[in-house]
């Protein structure tokens, strides 16, 4: 064996036989910045919207009339909060399973998203109680076409819509509710074009 054989055969035999995988510790980091993407996502543009509302909750929405079994106002929030952390984690779990490839899922995530955020400038800053309730009828319907689509997907994912889906249909029978219990609320349509929300409708 020659000199150089046996210094290379000592080298080898120093380096261990089995070295630490990057994969799984750069994968796992992967998938907490997308999950962070999705919570920020959702919960950032939430809390934003839910910041430029929050004076016409306690002036203009508290003079409305409104049912009995209208919830406090101080439940909203956690409401909101929580379902804002099972939105995206239901995201974050259809991700896990088809990444980005399929268009489908996420075009109804996105719409029924939108949807979502549109509701409360529409209603708390426009004052338009009847188009805020009809447009709070389509997001339902998107939230229910976003579940089934997900269900077929990952069945956890889309159970935690469940939640979600409950509340925006109760949200919308209490908006319609609302609605017809202030007949005369003027919103900005009205002051645009002189016109009822109804009235334009019809």
């Amino acid at each position: 064996m020659s000199k150089d054989t046996a210094v290379e055969l000592r080298y080898k035999s120093s380096v261990p036989l089995t070295m630490p995988e990057p994969e799984p510790r750069a994968r796992a980091k992967k998938d907490l910045l997308v999950y962070l993407g999705f919570l920020l996502l959702v919960e950032g543009a939430g809390a934003i919207i839910g910041i430029t509302s929050a004076n016409q909750i306690s002036t203009w929405y508290k003079e409305l009339n409104k049912p009995w079994w209208n919830p406090p106002n101080w439940l909203f929030g956690p409401v909101w909060t929580t379902l804002y952390f099972l939105v995206p984690t239901s995201a974050f779990i259809i991700w896990k399973n088809i990444g980005f490839k399929q268009p489908l899922p996420w075009l109804l995530f996105v719409v029924q998203l939108l949807l979502n955020w549109s509701w409360t400038p529409l209603f708390f800053i426009a004052h338009e109680l009847f188009w805020a309730s009809v447009e709070s009828v389509f997001q339902a319907f998107f939230i229910l076409f976003t579940m089934a689509v997900f269900l077929d997907i990952n069945k956890l994912a889309g159970l935690l819509l469940i939640p979600y889906l409950s509340w925006v249909t109760f949200a919308t029978y209490l908006s319609f509710t609302i609605w017809q219990l202030n007949p005369d609320t003027q919103g900005l349509l009205f002051v645009f074009t002189g016109q009822d929300s109804t009235d334009v409708a019809l």
